[in-house]
Formats: structure tokens, sequence, C-alpha cells
């Protein structure tokens, strides 16, 4: 009896100086921040802890879908050739249209009699389908935006995603301003082409036009022709597809409303029916890719 006594006084005295682990009361991890490159756009309005919800001046919570913001942890997160460099990859449309309207371009009639602030255009829509996969292009445009960001962040560039699923519901406005506040120098609106005429087929570019006709957005708009040029170039070598044209134009507005380079890339016209064979295969989607990862580590980092 005199050992069992001792033993149970002894018990809490061994708990105490710590010879006897317990999981009782045991401090839990908590989770270091090891998003990466992958950049957290937090807007005025806040984050939610899954995401963030991106809202504007007369567009109201319900008609937006919090992105997720999922950790890309990368080889070597921060480093490479493109360390420091804030890219957005803008995979164009979303499985549902908004048919709300926004302005197109940020400046006054004054400034640009076409294409003005007054120019009202639908905030998203969900883009074409292919004739032979029947796949919609929203689908084509995010698994290639998705390929891109990994390449991207592969080489330490900060990614910002304007979405990673087919269901946000952000409007082209919205992913501009999204882009703006990230600090962003490139972004790469990924999207595919539409024909009546099937027989068309291959990659063109867009990018600013006259805008409100400064000197300054004249420069920025030459510019951008020029980079838009290179790129086109890089592309075509990569895929082998046709050459078109690099077109300056006022008519978009995820160009107008951003501060920084931006390109919107027709991959191809999945009216056509190979090309839409070929945009659909992870071969094909990997050599556009690699183009514009070219152009951005060749072309863009040694301008």
């Amino acid at each position: 009896m005199k050992r069992v006594f001792l033993l149970v006084l002894l018990v809490p005295v061994l708990l105490l100086s710590g010879c006897i682990t317990s999981n009782v009361g045991a401090p839990t991890a908590v989770p270091l921040n090891t998003s990466g490159n992958v950049a957290v756009f937090t807007p005025d309005q806040g984050a939610t802890p899954d995401g963030v919800v991106n809202t504007l001046p007369g567009t109201s919570e319900s008609e937006v879908t919090p992105i997720p913001r999922t950790p890309q942890p990368t080889d070597a997160p921060g480093k490479g050739p493109l360390a420091g460099v804030v890219i957005c990859v803008d995979p164009g449309h979303q499985d549902t249209g908004l048919t709300e309207k926004e302005p197109c371009a940020p400046w006054g009639p004054e400034a640009n009699s076409s294409v003005n602030n007054t120019t009202m255009k639908a905030k998203a829509t969900s883009g074409t389908t292919g004739i032979s996969t029947k796949k919609t292009e929203y689908v084509i445009n995010l698994e290639i935006g998705l390929k891109l960001r990994d390449a991207l962040e592969a080489l330490g560039a900060t990614v910002v995603m304007s979405r990673v699923d087919n269901s946000s519901r952000i409007s082209n406005r919205e992913r501009a301003l999204m882009a703006n506040e990230a600090g962003c120098v490139l972004t790469f609106n990924i999207h595919c082409n539409g024909s009546d005429n099937t027989s068309v087929n291959g990659v063109e570019l867009y990018v600013r036009g006259v805008g409100d006709n400064t000197a300054e957005y004249a420069q920025r708009s030459k510019t951008d022709l020029a980079l838009g040029q290179k790129l086109l170039d890089r592309i075509i070598a990569a895929t082998g597809a046709k050459k078109r044209s690099v077109n300056k134009s006022d008519n978009y507005t995820g160009i107008n409303w951003r501060d920084h380079t931006t390109f919107i890339i027709e991959c191809g016209f999945i009216s056509n029916p190979d090309e839409d064979v070929r945009l659909n295969t992870p071969e094909y989607q990997d050599k556009l890719v690699s183009g514009i990862v070219k152009f951005v580590t060749d072309d863009y980092m040694n301008g």
C-alpha cells in the first residue's frame, strides 16, 4: 500500500517536471504563410478568410464570387530571373456573364469622343465555344492561364491571377483594378478567337490605342505595340501557328483601365476545327506558354 501511495504522489511531480509528456493542453501548430510567389490582393473593402471579394461602387457583393488564394509554393520562392517582377495572368471570361454595364475607359469624352467613360459595356461574358470540342472558351483560357502562372512562378515572378476557377464573377474593370493595386508591370489576358469563317486561324494580339490622346499615352501605346510584336513573334516561333497581327484598340475595358503594359492574346480560333483541337491539347498549350515566358525572360527583361 505504501508503494502504491508513493506512486500516486510521484505521477503529478513527473508531469510538472516534464518527464512524462501529455497531449492535453499541447500547443497547436500555427500554419505559416507559405504563399510563395502568389500575390494576395486585398482591396479596400477587405478580404475574407478564403479569398478576396473584389467590389466596385455600383457593384453589389452578391454579384462577385470570392477568388480563392490557394498557396502555390515553388522550388525557390522569390528567386530566379523574374524575382521581384509582378505579373497579372488574366484568363478571359467566366461561366456566368455579368450583363450589368460598366464604363469602358476612365477618361472623359473631351479626351476621346469615340471611347470614354460614357461608353458602357457588359461587365463580363462567357466567350465562344469550340466547333470541334464543344469546349467553352473560358475553360480553355483558364487551363492556359494556370500553366502560365506555374511557369512564371517557377522563374521567381509574383503572379496575380484574376481568377483561378470558372465560377468567379468578376468584371473586366475589376480585373484591371486588381492588377493595378497589386503593382503589376505586365498583364497577359488569355483568350481564344472566333469567326463565322471556319477557315480563319492563327494568333493575334491587342494592345492599347490612342486612349486619352495625351503625349504620354501615345508613348505608352508605341512601347506596347513594339513589345506586342516581339511577344507575337515568340508565340509563333514556339507554336508554328499562323502569324496574324498586333492591333491597337481602345475598345477593351481590360486594357483601358490598366496602368501598365497589357496584352490581349487571342491564342487561336476555336471556330476553326483543327485549331480548336490543338488548343485543347496540353502539348500545344505548353508551347503557347513557353513562347510567352520566352518573351518575358529574353525580350521584356532585357528591353
